[in-house]
């Protein structure tokens, strides 16, 4: 199955069952308040103030247990959509592949059903992707604390490569969790095998997938930068830019996990939706 194959099934498919876009953009939604509350704090601390610009201890305190809210009600959100959201996507795409139909509450059963083995396994994949943020998390502390723009940027370079190589990957660890009866151990071992075998495939689709968060994020700063009254049809003009394109990054989220189950049960499996 080539990949231009699988990308024509995912659009077909998406465009026979636009319910699939659903839980996504419900997701989006709950991730909404992060784009907009992190580059506005990240602000407060004026991490791009001039040198001669002093920040108050307990006024950077105050951030700093404003960032920690955000990173707690991240992991839960991220919780909720990674161990429940997407692990439903394969069975939905299957269940369309077999009876040309989804049911959502039959999808959430299955992925109840397949919890033994889709909870370890992501588990250890959250695991490794906290291990690569960790040096993230403690340049960007360092950074905002010296109040070092360098040390800022190096540890957003930091993360974008060590997420992206985890994710490379794990691309395809949903559709083999929560469609196959293996343990854990054998999920994860069976998703590097075929990731790696089609890694150049793989890098390319999850890599417009970061471009385009990096712009929501991008567009989150500028939304945050614009705060005062004389600024405000800039800036609303800024929120419905955001707005439009955190629908498309939901779009696209529906899309890119459409995509890592077509592309499993096309190259593994054999099944076309465009016989």
């Amino acid at each position: 199955m080539s990949f231009v194959r699988v990308f024509f099934d995912s659009f077909t498919l998406l465009k026979k069952c636009p319910r699939l876009y659903i839980p996504k953009i419900l997701v989006a939604f709950f991730f909404f308040p992060i784009f907009i509350l992190l580059p506005f704090y990240l602000l407060e601390a004026n991490i791009m103030a001039p040198t001669n610009h002093v920040t108050q201890p307990l006024q950077l305190f105050g951030v700093l247990i404003q960032l920690v809210f955000i990173l707690v009600y991240t992991i839960v959100v991220y919780v909720v959509d990674s161990f429940i959201v997407n692990p439903m996507y394969p069975v939905l795409v299957k269940q369309y592949y077999k009876e040309k139909e989804i049911n959502f509450h039959r999808a959430f059963s299955t992925v109840v059903r397949h919890f033994g083995t889709i909870f370890p396994a992501l588990l250890v994949v959250s695991m490794l992707i906290f291990a690569a943020m960790l040096p993230f998390l403690f340049i960007m502390v360092t950074a905002l604390l010296l109040k070092n723009t360098f040390l800022f940027y190096l540890a957003i370079g930091t993360a974008f490569i060590s997420i992206f190589a985890i994710f490379v990957l794990f691309y395809l660890i949903y559709p083999i969790s929560s469609l196959e009866d293996f343990n854990f151990k054998k999920a994860l071992k069976q998703a590097i095998r075929i990731s790696l075998k089609h890694k150049a495939d793989i890098a390319k689709a999850f890599f417009l997938s970061m471009v385009i968060s990096g712009v929501s994020y991008l567009l989150g700063f500028m939304i945050a930068w614009l705060n005062t009254p004389d600024q405000l049809v800039p800036k609303l003009g800024l929120f419905t830019a955001f707005v439009a394109i955190r629908v498309l990054i939901a779009v696209f989220a529906t899309y890119q996990y459409v995509l890592n189950a077509v592309f499993y049960l096309g190259i593994e499996k054999g099944v076309f939706l465009s016989r």
